[in-house]
């Protein structure tokens, strides 16, 4: 009898355990993932709610994000499940801007939900708008929208939301200039007896400001002007003519008062697709995501160890070392989030975030490897400058000039403050390619961009270094007892963004064949062109097949016009991929350089 007692404990205990880890179920609609303990109905519509609230800012924005994050939808059955993740003692819900995935967290279903969902969805919106607000305007806006819902054809936006209408009568009055100045670590934000002042009066401004007459014609100006770095007080006197003290008044007026406003959008809601099925969520799935959400300053040895766990569990899956990386990093242990990165690297993970931490914490004992992982992400984003920069940085210390030059010739916009950086990296790469003319023009556009004393120095030393290249040749007799003078003058080496290379440091892949001669001929093919050089190994052919994908340096870094046909000889150095099998050419042309 004690046995059996012993065994239907055993089996109760087995039976709850195993329910623990099935109840979570995974779903998915066309553009959101959720991973819930809430059951199906309520996932199924909180699903389908995204996906309409989506749609209306899509609309409203006239525009996708370019490179749409995955979005994980993660909801919780009970408050006692959701506790353990709670972003603050407050929150029901929040949104968590991952760099490779978005999260929001929903710790409440019911009849508030899609409230809570559309709060959260805008938080996202502005993250990937790039908007950066102080609390009381970010969770203002949020809940302002919250209150979306459809009439007719038309989405209204504006409602009175009873709750928070109802606190602002009842509670004490916060002076607004405290919820004004409020910021990330005040109490105003993350305290449950005074956040609540913050919402209220935020979402009550924001409905004056955005929506009243009064106000409602200058919004988006007072909203670039935050967004530009204005404090909150100097905005509202700036656009509005307002001292904080001024709008406080007319703000309690304005819930005081009798006619409010809701602003209408003409958008059409699609009705939403249906979802997948629900299905069991993979355990391991469930683990990381949650490790996500905790993943917080004060626990880094609890997700380190679920982050090792998760490696074991399946060697395969890259996100734990991502993960193990980051806290390494984040603890100044370098060695090791190289490592982890690397390891996260080789088994697949090619998300931006990764390849761009990697590739820069890489570059002074693995240059190699953060070449390589720069590179794939100049193949997702070769728009990004600072991205172009960091390659031609690379170059440069490798002693690829033409590799540097290739990666910033086609650069058409520099923001003033990329500039001296850009045009250092510009200026020692036209010097080690010996186009002095080139190099004196990118030294005058430093000079007129330098922000600091160390670009000074650096313009100071570039522009006496050219001076010295280009004085007359000292003669034999000087020359034998001169001592040379390019060593203290000579260009800094590229700017580096981790630490210094040191003496040992290994070197980046060889760089492509590069050949020198005459150019004599230019054969315009079929869809494709050829350069025609005479060496001194005879004639030889470099093949365009793209003219996009290759640089063309004229004298004294100037234009090249080329027409078909036979052309007056002229020296020219060249960089190519040797040909491949097939082809009646002796590679395909990179980089064409006239001296």
């Amino acid at each position: 009898m004690i046995r059996l007692k012993w065994l239907l404990i055993c089996a109760l205990f087995c039976a709850v355990d195993a329910y623990s880890e099935s109840k979570w179920i995974r779903m998915q609609s066309p553009n959101f993932e959720a991973y819930s303990s809430a059951g199906e109905r309520d996932t199924r519509d909180t699903l389908r709610y995204f996906e309409r609230v989506r749609d209306f800012f899509l609309q409203v924005n006239k525009r996708e994000p370019p490179k749409p994050l995955p979005v994980y939808v993660v909801m919780f059955g009970s408050e006692k499940e959701y506790a353990p993740y709670r972003f603050n003692e407050f929150a029901t819900a929040y949104y968590f801007g991952g760099a490779d995935r978005d999260y929001i967290v929903i710790g409440r279903t019911g009849d508030q939900a899609a409230q809570v969902a559309v709060h959260e969805y805008v938080h996202l919106v502005a993250r990937h708008a790039g908007l950066q607000f102080p609390p009381w305007l970010n969770e203002g806006i949020a809940e302002l929208y919250s209150t979306l819902r459809m009439q007719g054809d038309k989405a209204l936006v504006g409602d009175l939301i009873p709750g928070r209408l109802q606190a602002l009568f009842s509670e004490k009055w916060v002076p607004l200039s405290v919820i004004l100045s409020a910021d990330r670590d005040s109490p105003y934000y993350n305290e449950k007896n005074k956040a609540g002042s913050l919402y209220n009066e935020g979402w009550a401004l924001v409905h004056m400001l955005q929506l009243s007459p009064q106000y409602a014609s200058k919004f988006s100006e007072f909203l670039a002007a935050v967004q530009s770095g204005v404090d909150s007080a100097a905005a509202l006197e700036k656009v509005y003519g307002k001292t904080v003290s001024a709008a406080d008044k007319d703000l309690q007026a304005y819930i005081r008062g009798t006619q409010f406003y809701g602003g209408l959008f003409p958008v059409k809601l699609a009705n939403a697709r249906e979802n997948s099925p629900a299905t069991p969520a993979p355990m391991f799935d469930v683990r990381l995501a949650l490790a996500d959400l905790t993943n917080r300053p004060g626990k880094e040895m609890e997700i380190r160890k679920t982050l090792e766990e998760l490696a074991r569990e399946d060697p395969k899956r890259p996100e734990p070392w991502a993960g193990l990386g980051y806290l390494a990093w984040r603890s100044d242990q370098n060695t090791e989030a190289v490592e982890a990165f690397g390891r996260a690297y080789e088994l697949g993970d090619r998300s931006p975030r990764l390849l761009w931490d990697f590739g820069r914490l890489a570059e002074r004992e693995h240059p190699e490897e953060a070449f390589k992982a720069l590179s794939e992400l100049f193949q997702q984003e070769p728009e990004r400058l600072e991205l172009r920069m960091e390659l031609a940085a690379l170059n440069l210390n490798a002693r690829r000039a033409g590799g540097a030059l290739a990666i910033l010739a086609d650069v058409r916009r520099v923001t003033p403050e990329d500039a001296p950086r850009f045009f250092t990296l510009l200026a020692n790469a036209q010097i080690q390619l010996g186009d002095r003319a080139g190099a004196r023009t990118s030294v005058a556009k430093l000079a007129a961009n330098a922000k600091t004393p160390e670009d000074r120095t650096r313009v100071d030393q570039m522009q006496r270094y050219l001076d010295q290249a280009d004085a007359p040749a000292p003669s034999v007799a000087r020359a034998v007892v001169a001592r040379p003078v390019v060593t203290e003058d000579a260009p800094e080496e590229a700017p580096r963004m981790v630490r210094p290379p040191t003496a040992e440091r290994p070197t980046l892949p060889a760089p492509p064949p590069q050949i020198e001669g005459s150019f004599v001929e230019f054969v315009c093919l079929e869809k494709r062109f050829k350069v025609v050089v005479d060496t001194a190994q005879g004639k030889k052919g470099f093949l365009i097949p793209d003219p996009q994908q290759v640089v063309i340096v004229g004298r004294a870094g100037g234009k090249v016009d080329l027409n078909c046909g036979p052309q007056t000889p002229v020296h020219v150095k060249l960089e190519y991929t040797p040909g491949t099998a097939g082809t009646d050419a002796d590679g395909i042309l990179k980089i064409l350089y006239f001296e």
